[in-house]
């Protein structure tokens, strides 16, 4: 590991393992990348169940989602804990599966990236898929309400699940400069979700 990202790593607190890999992973080091999607496959699995019922549809969204993390880790912010950037990815993943089926209504918009704890395996009653629906269709009358600078981003990343450089690199804008507008995006939909 070079000093350059031990200092990185020292800095944002990064003295567990699980940083240190992920800090080898965005060297490149396809070892420490494995070592961290083998901790995470099935804790993902899981969460990813609990927004897509179907066991074997969570198990390609879990590989997909994996490769997604492979194919941006270099992307990862180490100022942030890798579990949430990993099952953000998830989730997003989950999500857009489950658009493409026109199967909204299993889907679970909630506020944390974190898995739960346990999984519950209940059916879903029609008033349930109803509240479901209508939270996605907040989510999307939200995004849209955006002020035109923020929108078209929060659309590729939060709906089409963009990665950072993916976005910087289709509107012509400084990476940094969309990150920033991610961020505020995801500020101001969380205050109009709350509504």
């Amino acid at each position: 590991m070079s000093d350059n990202i031990k200092e990185q790593s020292a800095t944002t607190g990064g003295t567990t393992d699980e940083n240190e890999l992920a800090m080898r992973a965005m060297t490149g080091d396809t070892a420490a990348f494995s070592e961290l999607a083998g901790k995470y496959t099935e804790p993902l699995r899981l969460y990813i169940q609990s927004i897509c019922a179907n066991a074997t549809d969570a198990e390609d969204i879990c590989q997909e989602s994996l490769r997604k993390a492979y194919m941006s880790v270099c992307q990862y912010n180490p100022e942030y804990q890798f579990k949430t950037w990993i099952f953000s990815i998830a989730r997003n993943t989950a999500i857009d599966h489950l658009r493409r089926r026109n199967n909204f209504s299993t889907v679970k918009l909630a506020e944390s990236d974190e898995p739960p704890v346990e999984v519950p395996e209940t059916e879903s009653s029609p008033e349930d898929n109803m509240i479901d629906d209508q939270s996605y269709d907040l989510f999307i009358r939200s995004i849209a309400a955006l002020p035109d600078r923020y929108r078209r981003i929060a659309e590729l990343r939060l709906l089409h699940d963009y990665a950072y450089q993916e976005i910087a690199d289709e509107l012509s804008m400084p990476l940094n400069t969309v990150r920033t507008r991610i961020r505020r995006a995801k500020a101001m939909l969380e205050k109009m979700m709350r509504k």
